[in-house]
């Protein structure tokens, strides 16, 4: 029966239909050496791919790099040149204000400075006299509008009660404005 089994299938086939677990294994191994070839040569593929992918974004990084570096370069010979146009102007000026003839006063300078001292003092006066009469202003207002506002309590102090004692309310009133005012002035 052993041989009759071995001539039914090939002797180690991929071929092999039988159920024997001998040769269902060797199948099964077989298939999956088979999908790991070709998932490996995919793969190979693909890695491939993603390294001229790689290669071509490199080429495009340096490409960039090389360009901003070349406009950097630029940049910097503008600014030295600006700072040693700056420089120069700066050294210009100096020399001009160190020249001895532009350190000196002069009579009409002396006398200009002088002028300005004499109004110096004319408007400081002035400046007081202003300050004084813009504090007492400021108070007269000031105490108008304590006035009117003591008038607005007495009118809402005598809307809130009753008609009888309207009068009384007023009185205390004026001579809380009264009593205030000789406060205010003592």
């Amino acid at each position: 029966q052993n041989e009759q089994s071995r001539r039914a299938c090939p002797p180690r086939g991929p071929a092999c239909i039988c159920l024997r677990p001998s040769h269902t294994d060797r199948a099964a191994r077989m298939s999956a050496r088979l999908i790991a070839g070709v998932a490996l040569v995919g793969l190979a593929v693909g890695v491939l791919s993603a390294d001229q992918e790689a290669y071509a974004r490199l080429k495009a990084f340096e490409a960039e790099f090389a360009r901003f570096k070349k406009e950097t370069a630029l940049e910097m010979q503008h600014l030295e040149d600006e700072s040693a146009q700056k420089e120069a102007t700066l050294l210009e000026r100096i020399e001009r204000l160190e020249a001895p003839e532009h350190r000196r006063l002069d009579a009409t300078q002396q006398a200009q400075i002088n002028s300005n001292t004499d109004n110096w003092t004319a408007n400081a006066a002035a400046i007081a006299d202003l300050q004084s009469a813009t504090n007492h202003t400021w108070l007269l207002l000031c105490g108008a509008l304590v006035m009117f506002m003591q008038a607005g309590f007495a009118m809402v102090e005598s809307g809130c009660c009753r008609a009888k004692n309207v009068q009384n309310i007023l009185m205390k009133n004026l001579v809380d404005v009264c009593v205030g005012t000789m406060c205010w002035w003592a």
